[in-house]
């Protein structure tokens, strides 16, 4: 019976590993000018010191293809500013932020979307319409969201639960 439980659980610990974790990706599209940038910026890390304590908080930043945009290095400044860690990768303990930044019409009104992965299947999604000059425009909507686990993520959780219980049952037999 052993020599059956080690190298299922060996796979189930294997299949786990392959899944994802919050959000997808950051997109920055046509960037507004500098001080517009930083006001946005500044909105958007004000608006996480609201939700998360600074000098408590570490954060991992989901890039863009374009790495070096405006905003995310004025981004990445800001939050250390505040007192937010950065981490370069994903970690269990910190919270994962993608950014969508984006000219929503020929107006110059910009749109920032922040999705905050607090932890494996839910977080946070922040939304913000901005003027020409980085302004707020409206209120902000903030969304509780729940990420979609992939089918082998469930099918490992689903194992997982039978192989404990599997387990708990094979140990209270051999205890009798």
């Amino acid at each position: 019976m052993r020599t059956l439980i080690f190298p299922f659980l060996l796979m189930v610990l294997l299949a786990s590993g392959c899944a994802g974790r919050g959000p997808v990706g950051s997109y920055c599209g046509p960037l507004p000018e500098d001080n517009a940038v930083a006001a946005i910026a500044a909105d958007a890390v004000d608006s996480l010191a609201s939700l998360y304590p600074p000098g408590h908080t570490s954060v991992h930043l989901v890039p863009a293809k374009d790495v070096d945009n405006g905003f995310a290095q004025a981004f990445e400044n800001r939050l250390r500013t505040k007192g937010f860690t950065l981490v370069p990768d994903a970690r269990p303990d910190a919270l994962a932020i993608a950014y969508t930044l984006d000219a929503m019409d020929e107006k110059s009104a910009w749109y920032l979307q922040l999705r905050i992965s607090d932890n494996e299947n839910s977080g946070k999604s922040i939304a913000r319409a901005y003027t020409a000059s980085g302004q707020p425009e409206a209120g902000q909507s903030r969304t509780e969201i729940e990420f979609r686990r992939s089918m082998l993520q469930k099918a490992a959780d689903k194992t997982r639960e039978t192989a404990g219980k599997a387990y708990d049952a094979t140990r209270s037999f051999l205890n009798e």
